[in-house]
């Protein structure tokens, strides 16, 4: 995979500063990084069809709002609500954002994770299970999910909490992909009954943005995961590819505060007190980027159509989600009065669907 002088460079200064923090680490964390996990090869899952169309195009829900509570219950309302998951008596995990020990926007809001926990049990769901592995360096996730609220608000709503680096591991083989053609992914994860993705909306200096693909790489094994493997410049790629190995149900995207800069640990924060909703991970990010692209304020995502994103490209090659914003019904609605800014801020979307 070819890649550009300036991305090297930013690969290997991310590098730099990731060897001294490791040589820092526990052991437990060199291990992970040493060594691969025992754990059995199982197959490759087949990609299900999305519950939330309409007319042969996914939907997708904005709901503008002050209260999680509120907001989620109105956009799967929106999508065709949650009866289409056919969750009831089966064990369901939901999969935030707990890269480290900050608030959001680094982090998932742990109020919109609650709010969807509690949906779940109450739509009968047998098991709710909340669960992430935090950034390499920001190990061990067990400390990040009780000093982000995350723990206490999910186990408040029925949950389950788990840190995924101290659970099992699955080898997962993708004959099609030409990045990571074998990796170690999360057990809890790969056997959960139904998986609903509950990313943050953010920037990010290496991926560009992260939301719903990107936010898979917290089951990858650390020996897995993109920024282990800095110099082959393909992290959309990996992100993309690592897809494969689960897929979500529905997809809850946090933008009750986006970071339209930096990231993804710390950047740019602004109040935009939305969420997007989709059984298609790939146009909750086609959406996002619409979004952050909005602001102005990252070059990173300025100067190209939304879907010439590669982790887009790649993921809408392998049949994870929409390939065009033609293919996406937006819907949206506020909970709560909104500014004249959300109404903008839709129109700018619609127009960015529009071109891709």
């Amino acid at each position: 995979m070819s890649f550009s002088r300036r991305e090297l460079i930013n690969n290997a200064g991310f590098g730099l500063l990731l060897l001294p923090a490791l040589l820092r680490s526990p052991r437990t964390i060199l291990g992970h990084l040493l060594f691969d996990p025992d754990g059995p090869l199982v197959p490759l899952k087949p990609i299900p069809g999305n519950p939330f169309r309409r007319n042969g195009r996914s939907i997708v829900a904005i709901v503008y709002g002050k209260d999680p509570r509120r907001m989620i219950p109105r956009a799967i309302d929106l999508l065709g609500g949650l009866d289409l998951m056919g969750m009831r008596g089966k064990r369901v995990l939901l999969k935030p954002n707990v890269l480290n020990d900050q608030p959001p926007p680094s982090t998932t809001n742990p109020q919109v994770v609650a709010a969807m926990a509690a949906m779940v049990k109450a739509n009968g769901a047998a098991e709710v299970v909340v669960a992430d592995g935090s950034g390499i360096i920001r190990l061990p996730t067990s400390a990040n999910l009780t000093t982000t609220g995350m723990r206490a608000a999910a186990e408040a709503a029925g949950a389950r909490v788990l840190a995924l680096e101290d659970e099992s591991w699955v080898k997962i083989e993708v004959p099609q992909a030409q990045a990571l053609r074998q990796f170690y992914f999360s057990r809890p994860v790969y056997e959960s009954d139904v998986v609903i993705n509950m990313p943050v909306i953010k920037t990010h200096r290496f991926a560009e943005y992260s939301c719903s693909l990107k936010n898979f790489v917290g089951a990858v094994h650390p020996r897995y995961r993109p920024s282990v493997t800095f110099w082959t410049g393909d992290w959309h790629e990996r992100i993309a590819e690592i897809n494969l190995a689960v897929h979500p149900a529905l997809t809850v995207a946090d933008g009750t505060t986006t970071m339209i800069e930096g990231g993804p640990t710390s950047g740019t924060p602004s109040k935009t007190e939305l969420v997007i909703c989709s059984g298609d991970r790939v146009a909750v990010d086609l959406v996002a980027i619409a979004l952050l692209r909005s602001f102005g304020t990252w070059p990173k995502l300025q100067g190209k159509r939304i879907g010439d994103q590669r982790q887009i490209k790649r993921a809408a090659a392998l049949g994870l989600g929409v390939g065009s914003g033609q293919d996406i019904e937006l819907v949206t609605e506020a909970v709560d009065p909104a500014p004249p800014a959300f109404e903008r801020l839709v129109e700018h979307i619609r127009r960015e669907l529009l071109s891709v």
